[in-house]
This record gives C-alpha cells, sequence and structure tokens, in this order.
C-alpha cells in the first residue's frame, strides 16, 4: 500500500515494514509469536493505522508513523487464506473462526472463516458476528458509504449487512455446495459483483459465473459465464477505449499443470465482454518460484509455510490510463490495454515484466501520482517516472 506521502507499505507472511518513497526503510513490525503465526490477508490504512490479521486469529491496529501497537484483539482464530482486512465508519471488518466445517458437517478439505467480525477501529474491541449460509475464502468487505457493506461467502452467495450491528439486510446468489477461491466486490454504480464456479468438488478448469446485484435490494441485474473458475477478485473502472465502467476479472484453475488463464473485461452495466487477454497456462507442478530450494528455505527460516499455492492471479488494478497491472501464476507482471479496440489484448498492447516468481491472489498493484508498486512472492517492485 501506498499513503499520502508516497510512503510505502509492504506486508509479507512474517512482518509488515514501511519504506520511505525512495527506498530506504522506515520500519519494521513483526509480531511476537509463540506459535507459527502469519499474515496472509492484506491489511489496511486508515486514519493514522495500519491494521492486520493474523492466522492465531490476532487483530492488530498498527501506527503508521512509529510501527508500535495501537491495540490488539485476539479472536478465535482466522484461516490461512489470502483474504482482506477493511475499514470505514470506525469498523474493522475480517472474517473469523476458521474450523474445517460446512454448515455444521466437518469438511475435512476447506479450512474456512465461520464469521464475519465487525471490530472497533479505535480500541478493537467485538461489536459483533455474523453468519453466513456458507463459510468464507478470500473474504473482503466492501463497505457502500451508508452504514451498510456487502460481501460474499465461498458458495458465491452476496450478502448486504449493516456496518453498527451486523444484520443481514439482503442475501441472493450462489451455488449450493461449490467453492470459489474468489472474492466479490461493490462498485461505485452501486452493484455488487460475486463470482462462483460450477463444478461442485472444485480443483478443475471448469466454467464458472460473474453475477451484478443490485445494492439496494439484491435483485440480479446480469449473469455471464466464462469458460474458467474465476478465482480471484475483479477490479472496477474506466478501461482505455470505452467510456463507461468496466469490470476486469482474472480466471483460471490454479494448482494444474497445463491450466489456461485469461483475463476478461466486462461491461460493468451489462456484462459484455469488451476484451480477453489470453494469459500462460501453467507449466510446472507448482507455479512460478514456488519449488525454488533456497526460496522455499528461506520461508522456513522466517517460519511461514513454504509454498504458497497461489491464485492463477493477482488481483488486478486499473491506472487513470484505463490500463490493467496485473500479476500471473507464471512470474510476468502484464500492464494490459485493449488499443486497437478488437476485443483481444495481444502482442504490441501487452507490456511485461518477467519477475520469476506467482503472486499472492491478494497482492493488487498499488499506484499513487508517478508511482506504481507491485509485489510477487519474493520480491518488492517500484516503478517510477
Amino acid at each position: 500500500m501506498i499513503d499520502g506521502e508516497k510512503n510505502i507499505y509492504l506486508q509479507t507472511n512474517d512482518a509488515v515494514r514501511k519504506f520511505a518513497p525512495g527506498g530506504q526503510l522506515v520500519w519494521e513490525w513483526i509480531p511476537k509469536r509463540a506459535l507459527v503465526e502469519e499474515m496472509p490477508d492484506t491489511g489496511f490504512l486508515s486514519q493514522g493505522a495500519f491494521y492486520v490479521s493474523t492466522t492465531a486469529g490476532w487483530i492488530y491496529a498498527i501506527s503508521m508513523v512509529a510501527g508500535d501497537v495501537l491495540w490488539k484483539t485476539k479472536l478465535p482464530s482466522t484461516d490461512g487464506n489470502n483474504g482482506w482486512v477493511t475499514v470505514h465508519e470506525g469498523i474493522v471488518l475480517t472474517g473469523s473462526d476458521a474450523r474445517t466445517e460446512y454448515k455444521g458437517q466437518p469438511r475435512e478439505d476447506k479450512m474456512a472463516d465461520q464469521f464475519v467480525t465487525g471490530l472497533n477501529a479505535s480500541d478493537g474491541k467485538v461489536m459483533w458476528n455474523f453468519k453466513p449460509d456458507a463459510p468464507l475464502w478470500n473474504f473482503m468487505g466492501s463497505f457502500a458509504g451508508d452504514g451498510t457493506f456487502t460481501f460474499q461467502d465461498y458458495e458465491g452467495k452476496a450478502y448486504r449487512c449493516r456496518v453498527d450491528d451486523g444484520s443481514l439486510i439482503w442475501k441472493n446468489g450462489g451455488v449450493e455446495n461449490s467453492w470459489t477461491d474468489g472474492t466479490s466486490l461493490l462498485g461505485p454504480n452501486k452493484v455488487v459483483y460475486t463470482v462462483s464456479n460450477r463444478n461442485l468438488q472444485g480443483g478443475q478448469d471448469a466454467p464458472g459465473d460473474v453475477s451484478a446485484y443490485q445494492l439496494e435490494d439484491g435483485k440480479l441485474l446480469w449473469r455471464t459465464e466464462v469458460p474458467r473458475p474465476p478465482n480471484n477478485l475483479p477490479a472496477i473502472g474506466r478501461l482505455a477505449g470505452h467510456s463507461g465502467l468496466s469490470l476486469v476479472q482474472p480466471i483460471g484453475q490454479q494448482c494444474q499443470q497445463g491450466a489456461p488463464t485469461d483475463v476478461y473485461a466486462l461491461d460493468a452495466q451489462s456484462g459484455k465482454v469488451q476484451w480477453i487477454f489470453n494469459g500462460p497456462s501453467q507449466k510446472g507442478l507448482l507455479q512460478a518460484g514456488d519449488r525454488i530450494p533456497a526460496a522455499m528455505a528461506q520461508r522456513s527460516l522466517a517460519k511461514v509455510r513454504p509454498i504458497t499455492l497461489p491464485n492463477p492471479w493477482s488481483a488486478p488494478t486499473i491506472d487513470s490510463n484505463g490500463v490493467v497491472f496485473i500479476g500471473s501464476e507464471e512470474g510476468p507482471f502484464y500492464a494490459l490495454a485493449d488499443k486497437d479496440g478488437d476485443g483481444q489484448v495481444t502482442n504490441a498492447e501487452v507490456s511485461s515484466i518477467d519477475t520469476g516468481a506467482c503472486f499472492s491472489g491478494s497482492a493488487a498493484a498499488a499506484i499513487a501520482p508517478g508511482m506504481l508498486v507491485a509485489t510477487s512472492i519474493d520480491a518488492m517492485y517500484v516503478f517510477t517516472h
């Protein structure tokens, strides 16, 4: 993340570090861990604090200035998937109480958060817990700015709840007994976008759906099939060559050798496909940089997981020129734009740098005037002009 003075906050599984705009380390914060404890959920900057969760269930508010702890709160647990902590209207939103449970029954293949938890952003006090119909995976809450927030469960069901007490306003959609590695997003057009998979077991390169629901009442506006699992968070913004809002959705099945990956741009109002970028297929048994012995040893020394098993793409980011920035599981970090308007992003319309390593699914590029920051699983890249 980048603050208003262009300081950079880099979060890894074991630490949070603040860098000055020129790259100098300002401070480093490492949780005092009695047991193995990671920070896979991307933190959030708000009102002078960096808010972050750990897999041991700790929620921290860290001073942006000094890097010391302002408050900490212990929840039962949080899962080890890559989600997001979000903060607005005085409330911190996070998933909590990770268990291998699905609707009251054991599900040993999925350790997932059972609750959405709201905490007071000033002191960390737990305000409420809300239990969705299905567990949470890569959870992110989106604030509507009207005292409500939205999210999806891992079946792709959309929810709208109140910020002050977590009470339900509406819920809609989803595929019973399914699972997705994707995340919902609330757009500035007051539309909730969710992703879901049709393959009930997961782990196969099968079609999925991107759905759009009206914020006010949860009415389904449109649903677009994509040929591969939409296993990540979309981004919404104005793309080069298009006047209205567009939704950029990465798709693909990770951790499957030979599986192709793509990026789809959809019209945010209709769901119509605007352009497609055909990305690389997974070459090896694992994604780029994930099975290098020296890197695995470094991660073990840091007491974090030795392999990543990431989403097929990082989360996308759209800049003010309508260019999409996104990292691939095979290592390239791309800049994409359909310059000729033919519906395919190819050749001269693609710019990339090969990082040699995959990207966490929650590692969206951060952009500030004259600066772009991207992070693969083993390095931070800062582009300036």
